[in-house]
Formats: C-alpha cells, sequence, structure tokens
C-alpha cells in the first residue's frame, strides 16, 4: 500500500511543473524608459512615465480539452484568496517575474486573465502590507485596491511639465452611493507546451501606448488626473485596455529589448551628471543621431 501511495504521488510530482511569467513593457514597439521625456500620445501630449503599479488576477491556462487551470503565487498557500493576486511594479524588479505553483504539463492554446481585482477578491483588507496594501482604494469611493496606478508627467501646453495619475479602479455615482466594477478579462491565444524539468517561461507584454489611443483618444489635458471620481473616464480606459496586452514565449527580439532597457537606465545614469539640464540629451535622440550618421556614411559610399 505504501509503494502504491508512493508511486501515485511520483507520478503526481513528474506530471507536473512550475510556470513563470516574464512582465515587460512595451512604448512605440520599444521597451518602456521612465523618468525620460521623450513619448508623444495621439493627443500631441509629450510625456514621461516614472512608475506603473498594478494587479493581475485570475491567470488561467486552457488545455487541449477545453478545461482551464487557474495558476496561483508560488510560496503562498491556495487557501488564501491573495494566492490569485499578482502585484507588479516597476519600481521593485522581483515583481516584474510572476512565479506559478505546479501545473499540469502538457500543451495549453490560450491565457486569460483579469486586469485588476474582480468585485469578489477586491475587499479592503485583502493585504496587510506593502507594497501591496499602499494600493489601498479609499473605503468611500468603493473600498478595496487599485487595479493599477500609471503615473508621469507631460508638457503643457506652457511647456511646464504637469504631473498625470491614470488611477484605475472602482466607480461610483456622483455622491457615492452607488459603485461599479471596472475590471476586465482578456483572453489571448496560446501554443505553449509545459515540460517536467523544463524552464517554462511565457512573457507578457503591456504595449502602454494602446492605453491611450484605441478606441478612445485620451488627452492628459483633459484626463491626467483626478479620475479616480471620474467614472466615464474610468469606462474610457477599461475600453481601451481590451488590446493593451500580449502573451508569447521569450523570443530574441524580448532579449534584444530587455538588453536595450539595460543600456538606457546606465544612460540616464551617466547623462544625469553629464548634461547641463534634464532631458537636454535622451536615448532616443542619440539613437536617432546614429541612425542618420549611418545613412549619410550609406549615401556618401
Amino acid at each position: 500500500m505504501l509503494l502504491a501511495v508512493l508511486a501515485v504521488a511520483c507520478t503526481k510530482r513528474n506530471d507536473q511543473a512550475e510556470i513563470d511569467l516574464n512582465v515587460n513593457y512595451e512604448i512605440n514597439r520599444n521597451p518602456l524608459i521612465t523618468d525620460t521625456l521623450c513619448y508623444t500620445n495621439e493627443a500631441g501630449n509629450l510625456f514621461l512615465i516614472t512608475e506603473i503599479q498594478w494587479f493581475l488576477s485570475d491567470i488561467e491556462l486552457k488545455n487541449e480539452t477545453g478545461n482551464w487551470t487557474l495558476l496561483r503565487q508560488r510560496g503562498i498557500s491556495d487557501t488564501l484568496d491573495a494566492s490569485r493576486v499578482f502585484y507588479i511594479d516597476t519600481d521593485i524588479p522581483e515583481t516584474q517575474n510572476l512565479r506559478s505553483c505546479p501545473v499540469k504539463t502538457g500543451h495549453y492554446t490560450a491565457i486569460r486573465f483579469t486586469f485588476g481585482l474582480d468585485d469578489y477578491d477586491n475587499y479592503t483588507g485583502l493585504f496587510n502590507d506593502p507594497p501591496e496594501s499602499e494600493m489601498f482604494w479609499p473605503d468611500v469611493l468603493g473600498g478595496g485596491y487599485h487595479y493599477m496606478k500609471l503615473n508621469g508627467k507631460y508638457a503643457g501646453s506652457s511647456g511646464r511639465l504637469k504631473p498625470f495619475a491614470i488611477h484605475l479602479g472602482i466607480g461610483q455615482n456622483e455622491d457615492c452611493t452607488e459603485f461599479y466594477q471596472n475590471y476586465f478579462i482578456v483572453e489571448l491565444p496560446l501554443d505553449f507546451d509545459v515540460k517536467a524539468n523544463a524552464d517554462n517561461r511565457l512573457d507578457l507584454t503591456m504595449v502602454i501606448d494602446n492605453w491611450f489611443r484605441n478606441p478612445h483618444v485620451i488627452d492628459f489635458n483633459d484626463l491626467g488626473s483626478s479620475i479616480m471620481q471620474n467614472q466615464n473616464a474610468q469606462r474610457l480606459f477599461n475600453g481601451n485596455g481590451k488590446d493593451v496586452f500580449k502573451i508569447g514565449k521569450p523570443n530574441d527580439n524580448n532579449i534584444k529589448m530587455k538588453r536595450e532597457a539595460r543600456i538606457v537606465e546606465k544612460f540616464n545614469e551617466v547623462m544625469h551628471y553629464a548634461t547641463p539640464k534634464p532631458h537636454f540629451w535622451t536615448w532616443e535622440n542619440v539613437r536617432q543621431t546614429f541612425e542618420q550618421i549611418k545613412e549619410s556614411d550609406k549615401n556618401r559610399s
């Protein structure tokens, strides 16, 4: 009997494997560069991004028979609601790697997840410790937690930088007597084999510029801040979020993007001390200068 139990246990372990989801950020088809004034949205706002803090929850994989498997956080008891929720923060590198408990090996054809937290999970007190607890959403506005804080600055009409704060979460009517859920579910096709004793990784990319353009063009002059109490603005971003995410296996392009992101980070550190004023040189205009030099060399040849 003991041998039989051990045999079943071993079979179960050999039939399962852990999964890691690497989170990336893309804007204008390039890796995100924070704290650098080098982006322009569809409304013509020149802007920079300082940080992105957000939640993903109820991540599931669909197998070939149509069954869905829930991914739970490694290291958290699966009896806790928090095990279904992943916190991601551009200022905390380790949160960019979502580590899942083992799932059954095999071929998976789709992934789906909730952006933010649904009405079952989004309750005050789910998190007691920072940084997750610092994402709280005021009880008077519906309670629970932000889905996302996307913070930055943009050049106003005077040329001076103004802050923008895209803070998404529960909406409410004018007198805060009714509340509205603004989370949404994303489902993406997948071609992914989970193998035992293998490095099972997926790249999940947030295409940041899509938050501001499709189908609703966002102008920071109109919707740059104070949208926590603006349900109309919350719904616009809810609509724009449907094509913000893409999924795939790690590839050479993603590796190249990450390498360039590290180069940009070092470049910004040097320029912080070397230039006469902030944003005097950006990686983007340095790269354009190199491309112009290359083109000039070609024409000379």
